[in-house]
């Protein structure tokens, strides 16, 4: 069972989630979402630093809520990162997109993100895993539209239903921690499992800090891999 984690700011950070488990690392390159800095962005020789000392370590996964491909073509070039993931909210992968994405950066995989909104999301999942390497599926917060770091479960059930349907690996997320992630494994039986809110840090007033508890990321890896056996 693979573990992956984002959304990982620093270099000290990135080995700690190492050492405690985690086979892919998510981090997201500083970027503009809505004209404002994305949170957890992380600057370009950071970026770097990270890749240099993980490299052959863990897979790197740099995400992107853009929805201009170029900046996901610049991702390529700059960094090679092990895998692109894709979530913008309008621009989806296609068989160009992949293409261009290889030239720039052999061996680097592409992952679309599928909105686990409704029974839609399988129709969605299905299109897409033509041109993608991998999917994963996410939740969308009730207040807002954007794929991801919601901190809340989906329909499991439908997450089951893509990983019967495609032909790709598929990672499932959304609120999955140390707490439930077993049940999620047992339930969907996906290749992969992610965690962002619930292996941060809290503050004892529930006030949620933008970094990783390697606590809580080592109970989420080994509960993952004791399930996924």
């Amino acid at each position: 069972m693979i573990t992956q984690i984002y959304s990982i700011q620093t270099v000290e950070e990135a080995l700690a989630c190492i050492e405690a488990g985690a086979d892919h690392l998510g981090l997201l390159p500083e970027q503009l979402e809505d004209g404002k800095p994305i949170p957890c962005g992380v600057p370009k020789s950071v970026c770097h630093d990270i890749l240099n000392a993980c490299r052959g370590r863990a897979v790197l996964s740099f995400l992107s809520v853009n929805d201009d491909p170029q900046f996901y073509y610049d991702m390529a070039s700059e960094y090679h990162p092990d895998i692109i993931h894709v979530t913008g909210k309008r621009f989806f992968v296609s068989e160009p997109f992949v293409k261009t994405i290889k030239e720039l950066s052999p061996g680097t995989r592409v992952m679309q993100a599928v909105p686990m909104t409704g029974p839609e999301a399988v129709d969605f999942a299905k299109k897409y895993a033509q041109w993608a390497d991998l999917l994963i599926l996410d939740s969308v917060a009730p207040d807002h539209d954007e794929i991801g770091a919601a901190g809340v479960t989906h329909d499991w059930d439908l997450d089951r239903q893509i990983v019967e349907s495609v032909d790709v690996p598929v990672i499932i997320a959304g609120g999955l921690g140390p707490d439930n992630v077993a049940a999620a494994i047992e339930h969907v039986r996906p290749w992969g499992v992610d965690s962002l809110t619930k292996t941060d840090e809290f503050l004892p007033d529930g006030t949620r800090l933008q970094k990783k508890d390697i606590a809580k990321v080592r109970a989420f890896c080994q509960a993952a891999k004791a399930a996924g056996r």
